[in-house]
């Protein structure tokens, strides 16, 4: 018998597997070499230090920026801090910092042919930026102090978050609740992202300047954000436990200055529950700048709520009192005003004197209508509130959104 010979058709597989096994080597080496090559490409191309920003207020945050490539120089090294930054170079640098992507084509008619319309794009895609009535985008304009405030708020999507809360005291001499870009510019002041030079002094429509771009972006770069369920609460250490939607816990502690709203209205740390859903945006050293909590609608959130829609004229205390019909407990500063409105209304003096110092539970209906269009007045409030809250009827008062249960009525009061 002769030896055992190997098939002529395995031998050709052999030595072609031993072609592939050779190609797929070379292969190999060619990506390592191009990777390599890369990598030495971007080591040598790495963007420079910009030659003028030495000794600059915002030094710290243009070297991050420019070493993260999300904003660059001039071909001359210089960075020119003080010049003003322009729409569409803004675009491109909020893109770049918060990785806005764009999936579809630019809609301003002055566009069309810019060096950043796929940044202006993603950023029109994404509710971030938006353009001037007569459907162009202006590229080339210097953008306003008042501009990057709003753009930057809600490339964070935190303008959403603070839409529903009520209008805080201006923090600038310069720019009233009126402002367009009110909220957004008291956001970022009580974020603390704003250059601290700025004061008082907002000076809206001034063109920002790529220092002070550069600062605001790195700010909220910068920022900590999470959200989740309150787990617990600790008011005697100012501490609050989150648990996120991952699972993870995340710990919390209070500053004195923390911002703190729970169901859209100014909260105390013991006013929050557990179970809550909470948002918290902390500052680059983890303190908290701002917590808005949402959770089961409680009497207190009703009675402040009242009191913020009665101007102050009432406080959380007397709407409790008036919804235990404790007329005696308020009336002291209310009485001359309900009176003088009473008046206006077609009484006497006389008349609206006697109508206020009745017993409310023993008033005809039609003086009750008279009271309770005065307090209504005077209040903000609608009558059938006030009708309900003076007879001590919660259930009612729950109809018109003044109770506990998250009736929708209430809902809609509390803005929620």
């Amino acid at each position: 018998m002769s030896g055992y010979r190997v098939p002529r058709e395995t031998a050709r597989d052999q030595k072609a597997m031993g072609f592939v096994l050779i190609k797929v080597a070379v292969i190999v080496l060619l990506v390592v070499s191009i990777v390599t090559s890369s990598i030495a490409t971007l080591h040598i191309e790495a963007a420079p230090e910009p030659t003028d920003i030495e000794g600059c207020w915002a030094e710290e945050a243009i070297l991050a920026l420019v070493d993260e490539g999300i904003i660059s120089g001039y071909p001359d090294g210089t960075f020119k801090p003080e010049d003003p930054v322009t729409r569409a170079e803004f675009s491109k640098m909020v893109a770049r910092a918060f990785a806005v992507r764009a999936a579809g084509e630019p809609t301003f008619s002055d566009i069309k042919d810019n060096w950043a319309k796929a940044y202006i794009a993603a950023l029109t895609e994404a509710g971030i930026v938006s353009g001037f009535p007569d459907g162009t985008f202006r590229p080339t304009k210097d953008i306003s102090r008042a501009e990057m405030a709003a753009i930057l708020i809600r490339a964070i999507n935190l303008g959403d978050k603070m839409d529903s809360l009520e209008q805080p005291e201006p923090s600038f001499i310069d720019v009233d609740q009126d402002h367009w870009a009110f909220r957004s510019i008291e956001i970022a002041n009580t974020l603390g992202v704003l250059p601290i030079y700025f004061g008082v002094v907002f000076e809206p429509e001034l063109p920002a300047t790529r220092a002070e771009t550069a600062y605001m972006i790195q700010s909220l770069i910068d920022l900590r954000i999470y959200e989740g369920k309150l787990a617990k609460i600790d008011n005697q250490q100012g501490t609050l436990t989150i648990t996120t939607p991952g699972g993870v816990e995340q710990q919390v502690t209070m500053a004195l200055d923390t911002a703190i709203y729970r169901n859209n209205v100014q909260a105390e740390l013991d006013r929050l529950l557990r179970g809550d859903e909470v948002y918290v945006v902390s500052d680059a050293f983890g303190e908290p700048r701002f917590i808005k909590a949402r959770g089961l609608v409680t009497k207190d959130d009703v009675t402040t709520k009242v009191s913020i829609l009665s101007k102050g004229t009432l406080n959380p205390d007397d709407v409790e009192a008036l919804a235990r019909s404790d007329w005696n407990s308020v009336k002291e500063g209310l009485e001359p005003k309900l009176v003088q409105n009473l008046v206006e209304r077609g009484l006497t003096e006389e008349e609206a004197t006697t109508i206020l110092k009745q017993n409310w539970a023993e008033l005809g209906e039609l003086a009750k209508k008279r009271v309770a269009g005065a307090l209504s007045d005077e209040l903000g409030v609608s009558q059938d509130l006030v009708i309900a809250l003076l007879d001590s009827d919660w259930e009612q008062a729950k109809a018109y959104g003044q109770i506990e249960v998250a009736q929708y009525v209430l809902m809609k009061l509390l803005n929620l």
